[in-house]
């Protein structure tokens, strides 16, 4: 339910495993939580039986007792006048949701980037105003969840800051992790229908997911050396719309095909 309390306290909810961030890296988190200039109330939300993080973040939301609500993943930092900046931005353009990006984007043009553009990394930076967004995190998705989480927010006007934290990769990280083909193309079907169904905005934009989708498939199944699994989601992708990658994933695999799966096979 949205909160009515006035107190500009901002509570950060931080979704935290131990499993995939180190325990410093949690410690130099919250230190940039407390470097800010508003006052602050920092929410871990442990996942010790790998809920996932769009649940974690959900638990965070509920536990949450003030108007503004912010993220922070455990791996990132926070530049000290982040939360300053944003709330200024969200107090003068009435916006329900801040984040990173350029301030000089159209909302039109914010909802083409974070569904098929350049704005990936958001996470860390949003900041909800719930007396104007009452939005939930889709426990069902594996992938994007974060993205149809602002996509859904947005509807309720949204303003953005530069640079507002910074993003740390390290080997443990779930980003780290070794994409499945299968999974990512599961849940980039499901993610698509959820966020076309759910924002109006982004339906002019799926054919473009599924052209970057299927040339993420072709790429992830040439990476596990399914070199004519790979050929069919290039030639997917390229029957959507043409684009150089997809040209040169396919003539790739076809020649990795052809050695190992025709001649090499040939030969044996």
């Amino acid at each position: 339910m949205p909160r009515t309390d006035p107190d500009p306290t901002v509570s950060v909810v931080i979704p935290y495993s131990p499993e995939h961030t180190p325990e410093r890296m949690l410690t130099e988190a919250k230190r940039s939580i407390d470097e800010q200039a508003v006052p602050t109330e920092p929410i871990v939300v442990e996942d010790p039986e790998g809920s996932g993080p769009a649940a974690t973040r959900n638990r965070g939301i509920e536990r949450a007792s003030t108007r503004y609500v912010a993220f922070l993943d455990a791996d990132d930092l926070w530049k000290p006048d982040k939360l300053e900046r944003q709330l200024e931005q969200m107090k003068r353009t009435g916006a329900g949701l801040c984040l990173d990006g350029d301030p000089s984007m159209s909302r039109d043009d914010f909802f083409y980037e974070l569904f098929v553009g350049d704005l990936n990394e958001v996470m860390s930076s949003i900041v909800l105003d719930t007396e104007q967004v009452d939005v939930r995190f889709e426990e069902t998705l594996g992938r994007w969840e974060d993205h149809l989480f602002a996509l859904e927010a947005a509807r309720a006007g949204v303003c953005l800051c530069r640079e507002t934290f910074t993003v740390r990769y390290h080997e443990a990280s779930m980003s780290a992790d070794r994409i499945d083909a299968t999974h990512y193309l599961t849940e980039g079907k499901k993610y698509v229908s959820l966020a076309s169904d759910r924002v109006p905005e982004v339906r002019p934009f799926t054919y473009v997911f599924y052209r970057q989708m299927y040339f993420a498939m072709g790429y992830y199944l040439h990476q596990d050396e399914e070199y004519r699994h790979a050929m069919t989601y290039f030639v997917r992708s390229l029957q959507i719309g043409i684009s150089p990658l997809p040209v040169v994933g396919l003539l790739g695999s076809t020649v990795f095909h052809l050695f190992f799966d025709v001649l090499l096979g040939s030969n044996q």
